[in-house]
């Protein structure tokens, strides 16, 4: 079966339903904490359209008019450090809950708060839905 290593981004012929990476190469980069960085660098995703958490956060932060804030241009920018380190195993959680503190400060005094776990919640039941 036909597999993109998690890495680089090139295609593979995978032996094992798990397989993630396409060579010694990249299992060694990915173990040593450079799946997000190379995978960036090397198969950059230009024509996919950013779509769930980023466009969550943007559009709470819009609605609340706190988007060009600080605090909004932080939540955004941590966003994106969670939707880019797919392979980073550690430090997801530590940065989920810097967003879901910098997003209640980008929107306090807003009207509507909406708490930012429930689109991650969703995220990974839709990611659980199709595996």
């Amino acid at each position: 079966m036909q597999r993109e290593c998690a890495v680089c981004g090139g295609r593979f012929e995978a032996q094992r339903v798990q397989a993630k990476y396409c060579g010694e190469t990249c299992k060694k980069r990915a173990q040593r904490g450079g799946v997000a960085q190379t995978k960036d660098v090397q198969a950059p995703q230009v024509d996919r359209p950013v779509t769930g958490l980023i466009d969550a956060v943007t559009a709470e932060l819009e609605a609340a008019e706190k988007l060009n804030s600080v605090a909004g241009q932080h939540a955004l920018e941590l966003a994106n450090r969670i939707v880019s380190a797919p392979g980073m195993n550690t430090g997801v959680a530590a940065l989920s809950k810097q967003l879901q503190a910098v997003l209640a400060e980008a929107l306090k005094g807003a009207s509507k708060q909406v708490n930012p776990l429930d689109e991650l919640r969703a995220r990974r039941d839709r990611k659980r839905a199709v595996g």
